[in-house]
């Protein structure tokens, strides 16, 4: 496995001002109205957006013809506190470059995920929290579903706040092969398909074991190939 990892690092070192992606996955929403979630991220503005991604879920369920974002947003909602669902553009992003698709969950599957995602997401329990570093904030509440809903999906190394669990805490992986133990200053991951990753101070360092990959706290979080 190292060989492969190497040579990939190598191919890569021009880009690692940016991150390097192999066999990128194609931003494509799914046509019709067959249930579907996607998991989706995207740069923060320059000059964060080279080590800081925001992340998203957008849904449509069975008979659906709009599609809803579930997200935390820094500006609050009545209802929920930043925890906001709107009927809007899945693909829509602003703040600096095109967003990345993570996972894509379809059929029965994405059913029972969107009833969970809607069920659980007014329960989250920092919903009238946000701090940007290092958490709660929107990738710790993606993060927390991912692990609630029982998807198996990992965010992108640069979604700061993702492992955030507390002053200290542990919890599975949201990948559920494995389990971390995280500090606000230093965390570890261990997981069969996510492999290691060292936490420091909120930032990512480890190994993808699949797909491989280096993971680094810069650019798109990876030098390899794209995650799942």
């Amino acid at each position: 496995m190292r060989a492969p990892l190497l040579v990939v690092a190598w191919a890569c070192a021009a880009a690692l001002g940016s991150g390097c992606v192999l066999a990128r996955r194609k931003v494509v929403l799914p046509s019709g109205d067959a249930p579907a979630v996607l998991l989706l991220s995207g740069a923060l503005a320059p000059p964060m957006s080279q080590i800081a991604r925001h992340s998203w879920f957008a849904v449509r369920g069975q008979g659906e013809t709009e599609w809803e974002r579930w997200e935390v947003w820094n500006h609050g909602d009545e209802q929920w506190g930043y925890v906001v669902r709107r009927k809007r553009d899945p693909l829509a992003w602003s703040l600096s470059g095109r967003p990345a698709l993570h996972a894509v969950w379809r059929g029965a599957r994405a059913q029972k995920a969107i009833t969970c995602i809607r069920r659980e997401s007014p329960r989250y329990p920092d919903r009238n929290t946000y701090i940007p570093w290092p958490g709660p904030n929107s990738n710790t509440f993606i993060d927390w579903l991912l692990r609630r809903c029982l998807l198996d999906a990992e965010l992108p190394a640069t979604a700061v706040g993702k492992d955030y669990r507390g002053i200290i805490g542990a919890s599975w992986n949201a990948g559920q092969t494995g389990a971390q133990l995280e500090t606000p200053l230093v965390g570890l991951k261990l997981g069969f398909t996510e492999g290691v990753q060292l936490h420091l101070f909120a930032l990512t360092i480890g190994v993808d074991i699949w797909p491989p990959a280096l993971l680094v706290p810069f650019g798109e979080g990876r030098i390899g190939f794209d995650d799942r």
